[in-house]
């Protein structure tokens, strides 16, 4: 009887062992990973220009208001000259055709462009003053801003043609071709003023979605008894 007894017993250790044994299977799922876009580039401006520049005012009628606009005859023909020979020496400096073309210009319409100076100097000296200064300053902006870095390429590639096809032309047919001329010119430098305020919206709201940087004064940290302590 003892001897059946102590089988069950050692039976019933035997059966509860192996049930001690099976732990129950806990299904797992792992969570997708957290996909986390990677931060937006900052915008950088346009043809190589730097960040600061101060450009000319937008206007109403979609454009910009450049030393270009609203010109007398005579004024778009000496923008226009001043033009063309910044063009000359800048643009494509290894081939001489350029200078050639400026040179056959000058020398065709002579006496157009001597009018066209004297006139300019005749306004200016109807400011009073401190005129030729004022007339010099003019004048060295003009071709200051026909030799921006930024707008080299697009508008020589615009300004070259345009200096092979007056070199040749009549005497006279200037007057007529200066107002359209110097406004063909003037669209690359637009059109880059344009891409730079796209630039300085873009860099705005850039600005706003990095996230808040916490700084400290370091002599405030150190000398503060509310933060030391002491």
């Amino acid at each position: 009887m003892r001897t059946r007894l102590l089988l069950v017993i050692a039976c019933g250790a035997a059966v509860l062992a192996g049930c001690a044994r099976k732990t129950p299977e806990v299904a797992t799922v792992t969570p997708p990973p957290i996909l986390v876009p990677p931060p937006a580039p900052k915008p950088k401006p346009p043809q190589g220009a730097a960040p600061n520049l101060t450009i000319p005012a937008a206007t109403p009628d979609g454009g910009y208001a450049t030393l270009n606009r609203g010109l007398s005859t005579d004024a778009a023909l000496w923008h226009l000259r001043a033009a063309l020979n910044v063009a000359a020496l800048q643009c494509n400096i290894g081939d001489p055709a350029g200078v050639a073309a400026y040179n056959r210009l000058l020398k065709g319409h002579a006496a157009r462009f001597a009018a066209a100076f004297k006139a300019l100097e005749t306004e200016y000296k109807r400011g009073g003053g401190d005129w030729q200064d004022r007339f010099d300053d003019a004048m060295t902006r003009v071709y200051n801003y026909f030799a921006q870095p930024p707008v080299r390429e697009p508008f020589c590639a615009r300004a070259l043609p345009m200096l092979t096809q007056v070199a040749d032309m009549p005497a006279g047919g200037l007057d007529a071709f200066a107002a359209p001329g110097i406004a063909a010119l003037d669209q690359p430098f637009v059109d880059f003023y344009r891409a730079y305020d796209a630039y300085r919206a873009a860099l705005s709201t850039w600005t706003a979605e990095q996230p808040p940087v916490l700084t400290v004064d370091p002599q405030i940290l150190t000398t503060s008894s509310d933060v030391t302590a002491h």
